[in-house]
């Protein structure tokens, strides 16, 4: 490796890692509840006893922990010493509730799964554009913003085991992030989503 240079096993171990959580709760949650919305079946769970919150916390409990478990097994077959390393679990554990808020927000605003697909691609899209141009424009602070900015560094660090002092700030970072998206899910979902 080149002084300097970026170390290609622990980049495409984070990217996999990365696609995971995104794949399970960017892209599939908001379509599997949007399918629910279609066929009638979020409808008889809102009928039911179930309140809005036992409908959200059951889809908070499953898709993170898929997505969890997916991005775990992943980073273990390409190192499994990463498995015992408390900043990786930090780490994933923060991209994952980003992700979920990310994912059911997407779910809460879509009404159809094209909807859902277009707009968790928009998203990616959106979010990919803003990072290029802050960096190739060394435009700065903004990219503090996005969730995309801390996830990949703290995960990367933790993949590389090159954890620093400044990785820290990444995963705070991650989970205000996180937080943020979390909560105006819920807000949303509560809202609007299970309707």
């Amino acid at each position: 490796m080149l002084e300097g240079g970026i170390d290609s096993r622990s980049s495409i171990a984070t990217a996999l890692v990365l696609f995971a959580l995104f794949f399970v709760c960017v892209y599939l949650l908001p379509s599997m509840t949007c399918e629910e919305r279609e066929r009638g079946v979020l409808l008889a769970q809102a009928l039911s006893p179930a309140t809005p919150f036992e409908i959200l916390v059951a889809k908070l409990l499953f898709y993170p922990v898929l997505g969890i478990a997916l991005a775990a097994l992943i980073a273990g077959i390409t190192s499994p010493m990463i498995l015992i390393r408390p900043f990786f679990w930090l780490g994933l554990t923060a991209a994952a509730i980003g992700s979920i808020g990310i994912g059911l927000t997407i779910a809460s605003l879509a009404r159809t799964q094209r909807a859902a697909s277009m707009g968790a691609l928009c998203y990616t899209m959106v979010v990919a554009l803003l990072l290029f141009i802050c960096q190739q424009n060394n435009i700065p602070f903004l990219p503090y913003v996005a969730l995309e900015y801390h996830c990949p560094r703290v995960l990367h660090a933790a993949l590389g085991n090159a954890v620093y002092w400044y990785h820290w700030g990444n995963l705070a970072g991650a989970y205000i992030l996180a937080a943020v998206w979390l909560v105006l899910a819920t807000v949303l979902f509560r809202r609007w989503g299970w309707q």
